[in-house]
């Protein structure tokens, strides 16, 4: 059955994930402390969806650290 919140939920997850290939190339330089630490909220948030019961069937079938390494 989907729920508001199996679509929210998938949403979210593909939206971290967007967020975090676009900022791919950002390292923890003191010009980019801004984006590094969006980056860094982003991996966190996906680490935290990943440890779901259900992570692997809404998209998070690999390990966050190593496909976001920070």
């Amino acid at each position: 059955m989907i729920t508001n919140e199996t679509v929210l939920l998938k949403d979210l997850i593909s939206l971290l994930k967007s967020y975090l290939e676009d900022l791919s190339d950002v390292t923890d330089s003191p010009d980019k402390q801004f984006a590094y630490g969006e980056k860094t909220a982003y991996a966190e948030c996906l680490e935290i969806l990943s440890h779901w019961d259900k992570a692997k069937k809404y998209g998070i079938s690999f390990d966050v650290g190593k496909s976001f390494p920070l």
